[in-house]
């Protein structure tokens, strides 16, 4: 398979396999709020978002395993084995740290989301249940793993998609039985079951199941993991930091209710991050493949492309959030006080862009094997962005939260990522600079000139945000093509349209 057909293929299966999923918890969401009060649901929300951060006790293990393993196909069957099995055996031991953490963190969630007595025995008995099911997904996710190595990305999306609609399904029931917060460890459990069913199942069919056997271990491999895992750990950090300590920040200093209102928003914010990041994730094991075969050329044309369509898209879809939020929200929830109005809803649609910055022009190191160049600098980054979250968080409330998250980007890993980048990649650090230039001030710009005009000119509604779409989108095509696309670039989407309306006139 050519890497363009890969690449078309995996992104095609991996927004269907997101299509899905978000369709099941979009439906989720309401049947949620129907059944729950805001301080349940607020609850639903942080646990969730709890255990994601817990997952940090896994230290990028599963990133680190994942490229070892691409490397040790090509060197044979042996030393596929090797890493196979010490691999094996550190998500074992990850799996035991994770059940420990959680099992240590539960008794204080009273203190650290000031319960009630009531909702903590609930509170405590879920966060419990949900990491009992995560920390046995992890122990088994090795093979998964194994099926992303192999360039199998796509059986894993369909995996993904037809296990979302089983947690729908089981999740309505348990709701419609009145299970309350209790629903969710229940759909959590039976998805996660039939998933892992059919991901070893895969990963045997694929041949990608390396040898369990206990003479194959090694300590050398295991130390060459924990080694990579502690460097992809550093962007491991900083992605759960940024991308799930919004609502644990929020629990933590703003009220429950207000907790409630942004994890309906955020839940749509996430989604959208999730469809965006499919491009670049989609993209991350052929561009690996191409560094491990030395094709640093054809990387230098799939790298720049990627990086293109991702951020061009983080930026349009921010502003179609911004001008369809209220409509979408009242409908989907039918409660109006769930919408977020003005600079915190602007704030809010810039997460995806964001956090899809630094994965395309910092994370990319991983690629390399080198993240751990900018350790030092995005753990700063995390330390900034805690400090600012506290400071303006109880000084400004969710305004500040928001604005935390996209201040800490000015003084964080960005600018030093995008230079060991540039040394491993060899772009020039200036291409690079200017790229992300072009990329961001024009649209970003053109879009707040855009508000500031029409605020108060044109009625609020589904014809103004209509209205607006269709503008913003002519309006992003052309600064893309004449501020965005080079000339090469430029000139090979004329030959591409020209070539189109000669099919199209031949069939006519």
């Amino acid at each position: 398979m050519s890497h363009k057909s890969y690449l078309y293929k995996t992104i095609m299966s991996s927004w269907l396999s997101l299509v899905i999923t978000s369709a099941c918890q979009l439906v989720m969401i309401p049947i949620a709020l129907g059944a729950l009060d805001k301080v349940d649901f607020a609850l639903f929300a942080v646990i969730s978002q709890m255990l994601t951060a817990i997952m940090l006790a896994e230290i990028g293990i599963r990133s680190a395993s994942a490229r070892l393993l691409i490397d040790a196909r090509a060197n044979g069957e042996i030393a596929y084995n090797k890493v196979w099995m010490a691999s094996a055996c550190v998500f074992f031991v990850q799996a035991l740290v994770m059940l420990l953490l959680i099992i240590c963190l539960a008794p204080f969630l009273e203190q650290i989301f000031h319960l009630d007595p009531e909702q903590c025995s609930v509170a405590r008995g879920v966060f419990i249940a949900v990491g009992l099911i995560n920390t046995f997904g992890y122990t088994l996710s090795i093979f998964s793993t194994a099926l992303l190595a192999g360039q199998k990305l796509g059986k894993i999306n369909i995996i993904t998609a037809l296990t979302a609609l089983v947690q729908l399904v089981v999740f309505v029931v348990a709701i419609k039985m009145d299970f309350k917060l209790w629903a969710y460890p229940i759909s959590i459990g039976l998805t996660m079951l039939c998933s892992q069913v059919l991901l070893v199942r895969q990963a045997f069919k694929s041949k990608l199941v390396g040898k369990f056997d206990f003479s194959l271990l090694e300590m050398t491999e295991v130390k060459v993991i924990f080694s990579l895992g502690m460097d992809v750990f550093v962007a491991a950090l900083f992605s759960v930091v940024m991308g799930h300590s919004l609502l644990l920040f929020s629990g933590h200093l703003l009220t429950l209710e207000e907790t409630a209102i942004l994890a309906v928003n955020l839940k749509l914010v996430n989604m959208m991050t999730q469809v965006l990041q499919r491009v670049p994730g989609s993209a991350e094991p052929l561009l690996m493949k191409m560094v491990s075969e030395g094709q640093l050329d054809q990387f230098r044309v799939w790298w720049k492309l990627v990086a293109k369509a991702t951020i061009l898209l983080s930026l349009f879809a921010a502003g179609m959030f911004v001008l369809w939020s209220e409509f979408v929200i009242t409908a989907w929830t039918s409660k109006e006080e769930m919408v977020i109005h003005g600079a915190a809803l602007v704030l809010l649609a810039l997460i995806p862009f964001r956090y899809l910055s630094h994965y395309v022009f910092v994370n990319s190191l991983g690629i390399f094997k080198e993240i751990r160049k900018v350790k030092w600098f995005l753990l700063w980054e995390v330390v900034l962005y805690t400090g600012l979250a506290f400071w303006l968080g109880t000084r400004f409330g969710l305004i500040g939260l928001l604005s935390a998250n996209l201040l800490s980007m000015l003084g964080g890993a960005l600018l030093s990522g995008m230079n060991f980048f540039s040394f491993y990649s060899r772009i020039p650090f200036g291409h690079l600079l200017a790229l992300f230039i072009r990329l961001t001030l024009p649209l970003s710009f053109t879009f707040f000139v855009l508000k500031s005009l029409t605020n108060g000119f044109i009625g609020e509604g589904v014809v103004y945000s209509t209205g607006m779409s269709l503008v913003w989108s002519l309006l992003f095509v052309v600064i893309c093509f004449f501020i965005v696309l080079d000339q090469n670039e430029q000139n090979q989407l004329k030959v591409l349209a020209q070539k189109f309306r000669a099919k199209k006139g031949h069939r006519q």
